[in-house]
């Protein structure tokens, strides 16, 4: 009988741990491992009725071809794209959106509400390109250029509304804040702001620093003074013809632009920025560019701004997690990143000194990642990013069809990792020295 117990009692023990190794090699994610999440020949919106798209239609405010997803986020299970009103100035119904699942098909819902995209509307988002969220609060910030058709070949762009900062509460769907910059830092008629990151400063935002495409400017935005200033750096405009053409699948593309995709490193120490037409990756100390008090001069000067290394490729957006930073290679339809903690290691050298040799590519497809956008990380290791076709958006050549396939994929793809804001309300505080006695 004892005998027979304890033989129950290790075939017990055996099946647990054999159900334990089956549901841990189940489970596993391969680094790397792709997914195509939601994808589109041309966008399609949640509208409130078949009369109000209709009417969208009649009166040229919904023009399926004039939409394409840029930027992307996430909270909560929730995903935020954004549609630039870029190419034309008409034609967009909605500029922030959130995907939604209808008929078991996936749309776009305009976010927070249809009225938030009034063009004309200086309360309203006019051309939103790019935002961010902070996972530990729930906010997302939000830059609106205030104006439209910003790259268009055949029309003026619309210089509607000063540019601005928006702050919406996601968890009560509110908009809690909004700041306009003065004409006198972000320019009213020539701005293209393109990217943002935060800067946490003892448990809280306190900074947020934005590219600007067109100006080649960076601009900095102190929530707790409400100031602006800009630095203005010849590192932030195109790097000439040698980073202005881009080779995508045997195919030369043109782009004339500055400053583009910006990153945070996890530490808040520095931030790091490319221009879009250009292979060079800098670096920026934060703790220079906190340094402005007053708005009396916006130009900020003497910062010591480093080139860290070439990319194997110009990129669009960048993004940091814990110890590397990622882009997108448009040259080579891939995802690349920068293992920036073994080249630490590699070199004996320390953030402020180390260069960019590690680049490894994470994923690639020629057909289905073409132009790689803006990038996003959930909470479960998997990094989000779009690919959008943009080269072929921008000169035309889009097929909206769907018989060269789908032009607007929303990836994800595992890399273990975590964003450069993951739990910032706790790593940022004044450290407390214990008292001894």
């Amino acid at each position: 009988m004892e005998l027979h117990m304890c033989c129950c009692g290790v075939f017990t023990f055996f099946a647990l741990i054999l159900t334990l190794i089956h549901f841990c090699i189940s489970s596993y994610t391969p680094y790397g491992t792709s997914v195509v999440v939601y994808e589109w020949s041309s966008l399609e919106f949640d509208w409130p009725s078949l009369e109000t798209k209709a009417a969208f239609v009649r009166n040229g405010s919904y023009v399926p071809e004039r939409n394409l997803v840029a930027g992307i986020k996430l909270y909560k299970g929730d995903v935020f794209l954004t549609i630039p009103r870029w190419r034309w100035n008409t034609g967009h119904p909605a500029t922030l959106v959130k995907v939604v699942a209808v008929n078991n098909q996936h749309k776009l819902r305009p976010y927070p509400d249809w009225e938030s995209q009034r063009l004309g509307d200086c309360d309203a988002l006019q051309y939103v390109q790019s935002m961010e969220i902070d996972p530990n609060t729930g906010l997302m910030y939000v830059i609106d250029t205030g104006r439209t058709g910003l790259a268009s070949a055949t029309q003026t762009p619309k210089n509607i509304c000063p540019a601005k900062i928006v702050m919406y509460d996601l968890n009560l769907n509110k908009r809690i804040d909004s700041y306009e910059f003065p004409d006198s830092v972000v320019s009213r008629t020539n701005n293209f702001l393109n990217d943002l990151v935060l800067d946490y400063v003892d448990h809280k935002v306190r900074y947020a620093y934005i590219t600007d495409v067109s100006e080649g400017k960076l601009y900095v935005f102190d929530f707790k003074t409400r100031l602006s200033y800009f630095l203005d750096d010849k590192s932030m405009k195109p790097e000439g013809n040698q980073g202005s053409v881009i080779r995508i699948n045997r195919k030369n593309y043109t782009f004339n632009a500055g400053i583009d995709g910006i990153a945070m490193s996890s530490d808040f120490r520095y931030v790091y920025y490319s221009p879009l037409s250009g292979h060079t990756l800098y670096q920026i100390p934060t703790a220079k560019l906190r340094q402005m008090t007053s708005n009396t001069d916006a130009r900020v000067s003497n910062v010591e701004i480093r080139s860290v290394g070439m990319k194997v490729s110009q990129s669009d957006g960048l993004a940091h997690g814990k110890d590397r930073l990622y882009f997108g290679a448009l040259a080579w339809n891939a995802v690349y990143q920068w293992d920036i903690k073994k080249d630490m290691h590699d070199q004996q050298m320390p953030l402020d000194q180390v260069r960019m040799y590690r680049q490894s590519k994470i994923t690639r497809h020629d057909k289905t990642m073409q132009w790689v956008d803006t990038f996003a990380f959930d909470e479960d290791g998997w990094l989000w990013f779009v690919s959008n076709r943009l080269h072929l958006f921008a000169n035309d050549l889009m097929d909206f069809t769907g018989l060269d396939g789908a032009n607007v994929r929303v990836w994800k793809v595992y890399i273990n990792d975590t964003s450069y804001l993951h739990e910032a309300n706790k790593r940022t505080g004044i450290p407390v020295v214990p008292v001894v006695g």
